[in-house]
């Protein structure tokens, strides 16, 4: 029975490769050879992944409000070992173009995933496939390039928008300012498009291509997005002219060494995290929106106080505003994006928005000094400021500063609608330092 079963398997994987990757590779090929003999001490996470990293401050609207737990799927980190084997067959069964090898440390990364990084699997699974990828896929469709470049970004980001690393790098692709001014994303004293969703995923496929172009090879391409293509080509110099990633994978820096193991991984877990019992949030359909063109400024403020809406909401829509200001012009139109409700509200209720606190809320001849600012919303929160963010074992947990019912429901897998009621609260506004009962 066993020979049998292994003669299927060996079947069906071999029929889903077609569609991949070749499920008979030439074991003499030097390439594969420094492929299949890389071994690694340990991984070096990006930052959006690092321990310290307390993510209910980075959560955006949609996330907050439309996305939650599904109360019956049962995450359970009690699974039995995989063999080697069984992840060999499951990445050549991928419908991918970019080759997705196995060895010890992609190994170490799937790993890393399923047992360290559970909950942020969940999450992206739940923010990935409902929000972001496809946007990615179509940008990446218009370009020819593979979608499975989509799942660079949770490798990038974890998929948090409002991204911000401590070497300035911004967003859901993380650019540093100058590499985002060369793919064209405008920065100013108003607006970032680093947290542009579509600009930014437009810029990124750009670079992305820019590097295969140069490299010729997709794992090289990903290996340059993370460390520049100079030191590819210094890598390459240093290994005697070795031309692939794996060849040179011991001359580059050590974090670009964890790079495509991690998007290798990230790829796997994103497409077989049912198989080692977890549970993807579950997003309810947030509202249909429209973008606006205005050549007026507008403060989010006036747009909230005037249509009567929550302005963390138009924050959340808008993030490639600095000071909650839209600064549009006669001279340039800037976008404004609101639910296709509010959208057509603005239109009809623009001369009294426009007007709303025009001359406390607008900056005077360039003047930014009095206007508020968001602050460090574009950064990452350490956790120690804040505690754990979980409960303790009477299920009680006590609100701390940055706090929000959605961060906390998240954090606690629970949804915001049972700790209100557990709680019997009538609104969303918690205070620091009280006790809410969350299961």
């Amino acid at each position: 029975m066993k020979t049998l079963y292994t003669v299927l398997a060996s079947l069906f994987y071999a029929c889903a490769s077609v569609y991949a990757q070749s499920s008979t590779p030439d074991v003499s090929d030097p390439a594969l050879q420094a492929m299949l003999n890389v071994t690694d001490s340990a991984i070096v996470l990006p930052e959006s992944m690092a321990d310290s990293i307390d993510t209910v401050n980075v959560y955006n609207w949609n996330e907050r409000f439309y996305i939650h737990i599904d109360s019956t799927c049962v995450s359970d980190a009690d699974v039995p070992p995989v063999p080697d084997s069984i992840y060999i067959m499951r990445l050549r069964a991928l419908p991918t173009k970019i080759d997705m090898p196995f060895n010890q440390p992609v190994r170490q990364c799937i790993d890393m995933f399923v047992h360290k990084r559970r909950q942020l699997v969940e999450r992206m699974v739940g923010v990935g496939y409902n929000y972001y990828f496809p946007v990615f896929e179509d940008a990446l469709q218009r370009y020819g390039m593979p979608s499975e470049l989509k799942y660079l970004a949770c490798i990038e980001s974890s998929l948090h928008i409002n991204a911000y690393s401590r070497a300035r790098a911004a967003g859901l692709w993380q650019f540093i300012p100058s590499s985002a001014m060369l793919q064209g994303l405008e920065i100013n004293s108003f607006m970032d498009e680093r947290y542009d969703l579509y600009k930014s995923t437009d810029a990124a496929c750009r670079f992305l291509l820019q590097l295969y172009n140069t490299f010729g090879d997709w794992n090289l391409a990903i290996a340059a997005y993370n460390c520049g293509p100079g030191n590819i080509r210094k890598a390459m110099v240093r290994s005697g002219g070795k031309r692939t990633f794996w060849e040179i994978y011991n001359f580059l820096p050590r974090e670009t060494r964890s790079y495509v193991p991690l998007f290798i991984a990230a790829t796997y877990v994103m497409n077989y995290h049912c198989e080692h019992n977890m549970c993807g949030s579950v997003a309810e359909l947030p509202p249909v929106c429209d973008t606006l063109m205005l050549n007026t400024m507008v403060n989010f403020e006036q747009i909230s106080q005037v249509l009567g809406m929550p302005k963390t909401q138009i924050e959340s829509l808008n993030p490639q505003y600095v000071y909650d200001i839209v600064p549009g012009s006669p001279e340039k139109a800037y976008s404004l994006t609101l639910p296709q409700d509010q959208a057509l509200a603005f239109i009809e209720m623009q001369d009294s928005i426009f007007a709303f606190r025009a001359d406390s809320l607008l900056p005077h001849n360039g003047d930014l000094k009095e206007i508020p600012k968001r602050g460090r919303r574009n950064s990452y929160i350490k956790s120690g400021s804040y505690g754990s963010g979980v409960a303790d074992s009477n299920g009680i947990y006590r609100v701390r500063r940055g706090d929000t019912l959605g961060g906390i429901a998240y954090r606690n897998h629970t949804t915001v609608k049972k700790i209100k009621r557990l709680n019997g609260l009538k609104s969303d506004r918690i205070s620091i330092g009280q006790r809410l009962r969350v299961r």
